[in-house]
């Protein structure tokens, strides 16, 4: 039954707003304070993983989230900016580090997942 449950509060949810107020849906998953059910996180995620969510721009959302939460600031990687927005609107665990961002992961945690890290750690630079 909990499946079922699920369905109704997550995915039902979010196919119906994918179908009648995309907008709505794109708002909730830029707002990485909104409160959330488990059920309905979860199936944000998996829409932001299989591309589902209209016009959700990760590098507006995640990276500034995740550039805070490595403590590197936009200023430090000017040189390499376009770099870091293309590797994020391209990566292919978006859902994961939204969820992770929302549950305020530390740089460890995401320093397994996200494929800008490197510059966020100062390991790569702009000339590589």
């Amino acid at each position: 039954m909990e499946r079922f449950e699920d369905y109704i509060q997550g995915e039902r949810v979010v196919r119906e707003l994918r179908r009648h107020a995309p907008e709505a849906l794109e708002t909730l998953a830029s707002d990485l304070e909104a409160p959330l059910s488990p059920p309905m996180e979860r199936a944000v995620a998996r829409s932001l993983d299989d591309k589902r969510v209209a016009d959700f721009a990760s590098s507006q959302v995640m990276m500034p989230a995740m550039m805070k939460t490595f403590g590197v600031s936009g200023q430090a990687l000017a040189d390499v900016q376009e770099t870091l927005e293309v590797r994020c609107e391209e990566c292919t665990v978006k859902g994961r580090c939204w969820t992770a961002m929302r549950a305020g992961a530390d740089a460890e945690t995401a320093r397994e997942f996200c494929p800008n890290a490197p510059y966020f750690t100062g390991e790569q630079g702009p000339q590589q």
